[in-house]
């Protein structure tokens, strides 16, 4: 299921975001503890989320300039799992969905945008979610 949810989010999010296809990001699966622990030790916050990212560069204009032929690594998701379910359950979404939106937003974090930008990063992930939920 996890494939398949990243797939038709890779699959829109690269219609918008001309990234080489051979640039490679690492997604691991960590508990609430790790979490927690990941997220207080890089970005200073004491409590679990249900996605961090850990982005190689700070924004898309630095990964544009990487020669498109290498191998490049652009960073790593940590989702948890636990969480992931608890939210789709709470926001009445399927898991599938809630898995794409996480997946979504972590690749968005992997490319610059920020919680800073709120209102643009919500606007790009509404815009690629209607897609790939057909709406």
């Amino acid at each position: 299921m996890e494939k398949d949810a990243f797939n038709s989010v890779k699959n829109e999010f690269e219609k918008d975001f001309k990234i080489s296809d051979k640039f490679t990001l690492f997604i691991h699966s960590v508990s609430e503890e790790t979490s927690k622990k990941i997220n207080f030790k890089i970005f200073k916050k004491n409590y679990p989320t249900d996605v961090l990212t850990i982005p190689l560069y700070s924004n898309l204009s630095e990964i544009e300039i990487l020669n498109q032929n290498n191998s490049e690594v652009l960073g790593d998701l940590f989702l948890n799992r636990k969480l992931i379910k608890e939210n789709a359950v709470r926001y009445n979404k399927k898991l599938v969905e809630e898995y794409q939106l996480v997946l979504l937003h972590g690749l968005l974090h992997l490319i610059g945008y920020s919680h800073n930008e709120q209102k643009q990063l919500s606007k790009i992930e509404d815009k690629i979610l209607k897609k790939v939920w057909n709406e």
